[in-house]
């Protein structure tokens, strides 16, 4: 059984493990909009400011660096930082990554710092592919590229993608996810067509050329891959070998897919507490530079409630993913695994407790009355989503079948309750 397999391996957890921080999603409100309002918040910002809740207040954005340094005493210094994109709320995308970025170095001013374009981080719903964005590109790698070799700040302002070797065994490969956002009418429309399977292109020769020298790749971007990212998962499936984590923001929840047959990707809650109303949270990975590896996490999320109502911070670590499901890696074999546990206990809820404690950490930990309830069509919802969210197939999109087939089943059990 793979589980006890992994199990056995973990005692031999290589000594050489450092770490990186990841930040996503803080769309800082530097117009105040989220904050000195007693009945909506406070300084830390609120759920309840609107319909999406509320931006990183300023506070909230020294409180997540403090609690930063203060994790590194007892982990040490983190090899880097990387920020999955989605900068403002309310200003526009380059002053919000101005005041992060100083804030930032602020507190780690000789600490490599890694950059990806989010949603939110163009301005309005430009096309990604047209000229007006040009200038924007540029200068958000002039912002970010203090740590990027010529040609990876080059390819930056041209396009918004990069790679960047950070040792001798690693190589970030880091996405323009906005080619592909559904959310922008401009793709919808076939207008970042070319420039998207451009990168596609790029992506596949970044591989390659990892593969050759014996590299392993981080491959971060914004937006996850979704259902119709067929040419996606052809590419990550051909290089699992090579790619060691896929790594995206975006979506301000827990969680994680499998993609294609043999690829994965992880979806990192941000520090924002909007959409879907939820704790603001920091991820710190757990790494092997020297291997190529990155084996593990440690999540820590912020309690908004009463953060605010002592008018003090107060982090919290939300769990680790090695010790909370007993794992040694990260890799796609691990979380097919830890499916089929999910699985069962949604099957019978007296197996185990696994799959109703990711539901809490999807949310970051947010008290239950901020959340909808989740329940058992939205958790049939969650499993085809984890499991089949990125598969394209001739025959047809996967997650589409097992909703189907899984609502079939929910359907007859609750009919045949109420008979």
């Amino acid at each position: 059984m793979i589980v006890l397999l992994l199990l056995l391996i973990s005692a031999f957890a290589s000594a050489k493990r450092t770490t990186f921080w990841q930040w996503t999603d803080p769309h800082v409100d530097l117009i105040n909009e989220c904050a000195g309002n007693k009945t909506k918040g406070a300084m830390f910002g609120n759920f309840d400011n609107s319909d999406t809740g509320c931006g990183c207040t300023p506070a909230l954005l020294d409180s997540a660096l403090d609690h930063m340094k203060g994790v590194d005493s007892e982990e040490g210094t983190p090899d880097f930082i990387f920020f999955t994109g989605d900068s403002p709320w309310g200003s526009t995308p380059i002053d919000s990554e101005a005041e992060i970025k100083a804030q930032l170095q602020k507190k780690y001013p000789d600490t490599p710092i890694y950059f990806c374009i989010g949603n939110h981080d163009v301005i309005g719903d430009m096309n990604p592919s047209g000229d007006d964005n040009k200038p924007l590109y540029h200068d958000t790698a002039e912002l970010w590229g203090d740590y990027l070799d010529e040609d990876a700040k080059a390819t930056f302002a041209a396009s918004g993608w990069y790679s960047q070797k950070i040792s001798e065994k690693v190589k970030l490969v880091v996405l323009n996810t906005e080619y592909y956002d559904y959310g922008n009418d401009e793709v919808l429309v076939g207008n970042t067509y070319v420039d998207g399977y451009a990168q596609y292109d790029w992506l596949r020769s970044e591989l390659e050329k990892s593969k050759d020298a014996g590299e392993k790749v981080y491959l971060f971007g914004h937006i996850p891959p979704g259902y119709e990212c067929g040419k996606f998962s052809d590419i990550t499936d051909e290089f699992a070998e090579v790619i060691a984590v896929t790594i995206h923001g975006h979506e301000h929840i827990d969680t994680f897919r499998l993609v294609g047959e043999k690829s994965h990707h992880y979806s990192v809650p941000g520090m924002t507490s909007g959409y879907p109303r939820k704790n603001p949270s920091v991820r710190l990975w757990v790494h092997d530079l020297e291997e190529g590896e990155v084996p593990d996490y440690k999540q820590y999320h912020f309690d908004m409630i009463n953060s605010n109502i002592d008018e003090t911070p107060y982090w919290k670590e939300t769990y680790v993913f090695s010790k909370q499901y007993g794992y040694n890696n990260t890799r796609r074999e691990v979380l097919e695994d830890l499916l089929d546990r999910f699985a069962a206990e949604h099957a019978d809820p007296s197996v185990s407790t696994v799959f109703a404690e990711h539901k809490v950490f999807y949310s970051s930990d947010t008290p239950v009355e901020y959340q909808p309830i989740c329940d058992e069509w939205c958790q049939v919802q969650s499993l085809c989503d984890m499991n089949f969210g990125a598969v394209v197939q001739t025959f047809g999109n996967m997650m589409t079948t097992c909703l189907a087939w899984k609502g079939y089943e929910l359907f007859s059990k609750n009919a045949g309750e109420e008979l």
